[in-house]
């Protein structure tokens, strides 16, 4: 939303003042929400809007009721295109933790997996005459892990590698597979669900965690 606020605006930098990321948020939302409506729409799918913060997952009463709207857009083939309350929040737009909703929300409607798109195809390590290679598995996202990224962010990105690994740990700790991948490679989510290896898989932990648990864990 904030990026397509920008372009509308003709802003070229991604400003750091609250008001004015907030401003292009209001902007960009509508131009976002048409975007998707037509590219959705050329298969035939209805899409349905969910604006969430963080605050609104805190809260026991509102979290159910959120699972329960995300579950029944679902049930009646409707997909959900989720995004951050960005003309209203603060802190989440600061910190920019969509990676981190995301795994909230798989978690939220016990999702079958959680796919992490990205301008790389996922993790890399040193693979030797100064070229890198992919990790193709992770088992546990240690300080080992994490000591691999060296994050290029651009103007108006405001997440990274790293954030994406923190967040596929959340998922795995709660049962769900996660692939970080090339959101930029076609026919990518195909290659994913064929069972080929695309991107960095972290498989999920075992273990029989309540629902209620997990909320209060995460």
């Amino acid at each position: 939303a904030i990026g397509a606020g920008l372009e509308a605006l003709g802003m070229k930098r991604r400003p750091t003042a609250i008001q004015d990321l907030q401003m292009a948020a209001a902007v960009g939302q509508t131009r976002l929400m048409s975007l998707y409506d037509s590219l959705f729409g050329k298969n035939r799918c209805n899409i349905g809007q969910v604006l969430l913060t963080h605050d609104a997952l805190k809260h026991r009463e509102r979290h159910l009721n959120a699972r329960n709207t995300l579950l029944n857009l679902i049930a009646n083939r409707i997909v959900p295109i989720i995004n951050e309350n960005d003309a209203i929040s603060s802190e989440e737009i600061q910190f920019g933790d969509n990676d981190v909703l995301a795994a909230l929300v798989a978690i939220l409607i016990d999702a079958d997996a959680l796919i992490l798109l990205s301008s790389t195809d996922g993790l890399r390590e040193p693979g030797g005459n100064g070229k890198t290679k992919r990790v193709s598995f992770i088992e546990e996202v240690d300080e080992k892990i994490l000591s691999l990224v060296a994050d290029k962010q651009d103007q108006l990105s405001a997440g990274g590698m790293a954030s994406k690994l923190e967040s596929a740990q959340i998922a795995a700790h709660n049962g769900i597979p996660v692939v970080i991948a090339n959101g930029r490679k076609t026919g990518v989510l195909t290659r994913i669900f064929e069972g080929r290896d695309e991107g960095t898989l972290l498989l999920p932990k075992s273990g029989d965690i309540s629902k209620r648990k997990r909320w209060i864990a995460f």
